[in-house]
């Protein structure tokens, strides 16, 4: 069984950054080196980050749970009538076990439910398997963009959207 729970305490803020902290390595050191990924770990996906994410920037952020279970975490944020995914993660042994296909149509549900326009996502160009995804659940590349952090390092990513119907 998928639950998909809402993220609201320091606890599970620390459940989370000890899942990124686990999935990004797994993700991102073939494409883009580990220094950077532990960069953005800590700015981005540390317990303190996600408190102020939540806290300042209209941020929420999910456990993914199978049977009992940890395994992943989503982080949405409302930004006027856009919802913007920003996280989906799965550990690896999870994948395939349709969390993910499960998190997307939450995903889409939240942003009919708010009222939203269109759900945007940003993805790195290498993570061909992931763009196939979201292009199935009908996202599209609307922009190859170049995203540069103050460390120095710079990712080449997608910009990807997906234009909801109005009800």
């Amino acid at each position: 069984m998928i639950e998909i729970k809402i993220a609201e305490n320091k606890t599970e803020f620390k459940i989370i950054e000890k899942l990124a902290i686990e999935i990004f390595h797994e993700v991102y050191d073939p494409i883009i080196p580990a220094e950077h990924t532990d960069y953005f770990l800590k700015e981005f996906q540390s317990e303190n980050a996600i408190g102020n994410q939540i806290e300042n920037e209209n941020f929420s952020y999910y456990l993914l749970i199978f049977d009992t279970k940890n395994v992943g975490y989503l982080g949405i944020q409302k930004l006027n009538r856009k919802l913007i995914l920003s996280k989906i993660y799965i550990l690896e042994s999870f994948r395939g076990l349709k969390i993910g296909k499960a998190a997307l149509e939450f995903v889409n549900y939240f942003a009919i439910e708010n009222r939203m326009e269109k759900i945007e996502l940003i993805v790195n160009r290498k993570n061909k398997n992931t763009i196939d995804i979201y292009m199935k659940k009908g996202f599209r590349i609307m922009e190859s963009i170049v995203n540069s952090f103050p460390n120095g390092h710079s990712v080449e990513d997608y910009k990807m959207e997906k234009v909801l119907k109005p009800e």
